[in-house]
């Protein structure tokens, strides 16, 4: 089973954009206090399905986790290999975590997969992809917005509250709940103003689903999370079938590092090209500075680390993470339940060293006779 198709009234309830999300919830670290449960290092035969983790410590590595017990569970991969794996005792593999705003970063990757097989294009404009939308409760330079704006959030729509757009009808005079996202009053001009604006990826979720002409859950199975052997996964949608683009999306910590594990391998998952290499260098490249909440460089729904311009995340709400770093050849997934202000300065400087000493010391897994610690 795949995809399991919540009936979320999303309507304009939408959660406020969280604070500074980069493994923020170590800020304010309480006093050190023995692990839960043993750290459980390493891994996994993804392909196969066959999990296995045999019992591995780190006392760098491991000691920064036990000392919050707000981290849920922590992956490190090197190559192909989980080289780190932690659970908090309430916590296990199997079990799916609501990742927040890392679901924009995995709508982005469907986005690229659809423009790859020339069901979109970056330039195209909302008037193409929905002519029949655009009324007089539409602003019409709503009608410029392309999908990149759509993607590195500079749509251009106005911050503000119910009483900034209209309720419109839609075709056939029938009633859609996501009508408002469409019918906002513009402020910039499309491209040029970064906003971090939730319904925007809602809005490109519904593009997406439009230009395709087939029920995105079903693409999204047989596109992306098929081909990883990803199907432990619950993705929701609206009350009128469209997946949420915003948010929505749980998936398990080892699921989370084959998302980043893909595009550390740029697209390519064993000998499938699951997305094209160039969409995913410039999907996860700097177009704008961004902004709040997490004020990195901002790619395709794909924050970009300032010090760092190889690497690249995806953050959610309540410190969800997927970090790639090209040169350390590393993933680092986070999942969390509560992320308070700051934490970066401890990230870059903690915790991202420990988990450079973690990969010094574990073996690569190239050899065939390793086959249970290998993730593609």
């Amino acid at each position: 089973m795949a995809i399991r198709l919540g009936h979320l009234q999303h309507f304009g309830m939408r959660a406020k954009a969280g604070p500074p999300l980069i493994l923020a919830f170590f800020l304010g670290i309480a006093p050190a206090t023995p692990a839960q449960e043993p750290m459980r290092g390493q891994a996994v035969v993804v392909e196969d399905r066959h999990l296995d983790r045999p019992t591995a410590t780190s006392n760098d590595l491991a000691s920064i986790v036990a000392q919050n017990q707000r981290v849920r569970a922590l992956v490190v991969t090197r190559g192909n290999c989980i080289a780190f794996e932690y659970y908090r005792k309430d916590i296990s593999a199997e079990t799916q975590s609501a990742v927040n705003s890392v679901t924009k970063s995995v709508l982005s990757i469907l986005v690229g997969i659809a423009i790859d097989e020339a069901f979109l294009r970056l330039d195209e404009k909302l008037s193409e992809v929905f002519p029949e939308e655009f009324d007089e409760n539409v602003d019409p330079r709503a009608r410029d917005i392309t999908v990149r704006d759509l993607l590195t959030k500079t749509e251009g729509f106005e911050e503000g509250g119910w009483g900034h757009f209209k309720i419109g009808a839609g075709k056939l005079g029938k009633p859609q709940i996501w009508r408002w996202m469409l019918n906002r009053k513009v402020e910039y001009a499309p491209g040029t103003h970064f906003r971090y604006d939730g319904a925007g990826s809602d809005l490109l979720s519904i593009v997406l689903s439009v230009a395709i002409k087939q029920n995105l859950a079903d693409f999204a199975k047989q596109r992306l999370f098929g081909p990883l052997h990803v199907d432990n996964y619950t993705w929701h949608s609206d009350t009128e079938g469209y997946l949420l683009g915003e948010y929505g999306l749980y998936l398990t910590a080892r699921d989370m590092a084959k998302i980043g594990l893909l595009y550390l391998r740029r697209g390519r998952w064993g000998e499938t090209q699951v997305v094209s290499d160039g969409y995913v260098l410039d999907s996860t490249s700097k177009h704008n500075d961004g902004g709040p909440p997490v004020n990195a460089g901002y790619g395709y729904q794909w924050w970009v680390r300032e010090t760092n311009p190889d690497a690249f995340f995806a953050a959610g709400k309540n410190g969800q993470l997927i970090y790639v770093d090209p040169k350390l050849d590393l993933v680092m997934v986070v999942s969390a339940d509560f992320s308070p202000w700051g934490g970066r300065k401890y990230f870059n400087e903690v915790v991202l060293p420990a988990a450079a000493a973690e990969l010094s010391r574990s073996a690569p897994c190239t050899t065939p006779d390793e086959p249970s610690r290998k993730l593609q």
